[in-house]
C-alpha cells in the first residue's frame, strides 16, 4: 500500500484518536489533574473518579467540580466512598 492510498485511513485513525482524547468530562479532567498533582498515577486517579461517578452520578460529580473549596457540599458518605475507591484502585 502506498503512502498516498493510506492517507484516508491514517486521517480516519487520527480523527478517532483526537475525538476519543476529548471524551473525558471537564469534571474528570480536573479531578485527575488534582489527583495526579498529589503524586498518584493517572490510571489510579481515573479509576477512583469512575468508581465515584458510578456511585454518585455524572451530575453530582460535575456539581462537586464547580464548587469552591470553602463551600463544599459533599454527600455524607463521600469521604468513605473515596477512600474505598482509592484502596480498590490501588490494589488492582
Amino acid at each position: 500500500m502506498s503512502f498516498i492510498s493510506a492517507l484516508p485511513m491514517l486521517g480516519a485513525i487520527l480523527l478517532t484518536a483526537v475525538s476519543l482524547a476529548g471524551c473525558e468530562s471537564k469534571a474528570k479532567r480536573e479531578f485527575n489533574a488534582g489527583c495526579q498533582s498529589g503524586g498518584t498515577d493517572r490510571s489510579t486517579c481515573s479509576c477512583v473518579y469512575d468508581k465515584l461517578e458510578a456511585r454518585y452520578s455524572p451530575a453530582v460529580m460535575q456539581k462537586l467540580s464547580e464548587q469552591h473549596l470553602n463551600q463544599f457540599d459533599l454527600p455524607p458518605d463521600f469521604a468513605d466512598s473515596m477512600l474505598a475507591a482509592a484502596q480498590y484502585c490501588q490494589s488492582r
